[in-house]
């Protein structure tokens, strides 16, 4: 308890240090650890959630083992210090991680290429699904853009990952209605499922098994939230999910 009572008050010490971070100071290229942050910020800000060190350190922590990246809260606000300086991240009033323009542009094409390297590897290559996401992050690092743009030319150009996300870029259009996750989703209405989470291959492997995928139909069934489980069916099989697994499907009125 005490080893965590330090660890805490050592990062809210560090996210105190990040705004006094020295000058500003640019770099033709970024590291790997920093690749992983920018692509783990925007991410967060894709699901709409608050970018705080906390919150950015959880993140990381669901991150494929081989990325071999520290996940402490003093070891996450040092790298959010020296991307201070890079120029990628700034720290608001708020205690929020914003990325800076620049950090915004890198991030995007991060993003841009984990997500045709998820395609290929599914599309081209015929890996099951519930790989895909930790075989590109092996590959993102690698990819150069003369092979991103060859990548994106042979998979036709797509405009979303296999797991429903729009990928920066693409000219993506939402398709027409109303997202929402699926532990708010209206019980006895059919919906599409819009996109599900890539970074837990256990789950992903349920929802593959279920029918739980981008573009296939979904109906909760009952919805009990003081119970904290939701059932649904989908033309598969009918599951139970978790309502803070739930909350991670996004899902749109069919």
């Amino acid at each position: 308890m005490a080893k965590r009572a330090r660890a805490a008050t050592q990062g809210r010490g560090a996210a105190h240090g990040l705004e006094r971070a020295a000058a500003p100071k640019n770099q033709e290229r970024v590291s790997h650890v920093a690749e992983n942050y920018l692509l783990s910020l925007y991410l967060i800000r894709e699901e709409g959630l608050r970018p705080t060190i906390v919150q950015l350190a959880d993140h990381i922590r669901h991150l494929p083992p081989t990325e071999g990246i520290g996940t402490t809260l003093p070891t996450v606000a040092g790298m959010l210090r020296r991307m201070v300086r890079e120029q990628l991240v700034t720290l608001n009033v708020k205690k929020e991680i914003e990325l800076t323009p620049r950090g915004l542009l890198l991030a995007e094409n991060m993003v841009r290429r984990h997500r045709l390297a998820e395609r290929m590897v599914v599309d081209l290559l015929g890996l099951d699904l519930h790989l895909a996401h930790v075989e590109a992050h092996r590959l993102e690092h690698a990819i150069s853009p003369e092979m991103e743009r060859k990548i994106a030319e042979r998979l036709g150009n797509p405009t979303t990952c296999p797991f429903g996300r729009p990928i920066p870029g693409s000219d993506y259009v939402p398709p027409p209605g109303e997202t929402v996750t699926l532990d708010r989703a209206t019980p006895g209405v059919t919906y599409l499922v819009a996109r599900v989470p890539e970074e837990d291959p256990e789950l992903l492997r349920f929802l593959i098994e279920h029918g739980v995928l981008p573009d296939r139909e979904v109906l909760v069934v009952e919805a009990g939230e003081f119970r904290g489980v939701l059932v649904f069916a989908t033309p598969v099989r009918e599951g139970a999910l978790g309502y803070s697994a739930a909350s991670r499907i996004w899902v749109r009125r069919a």
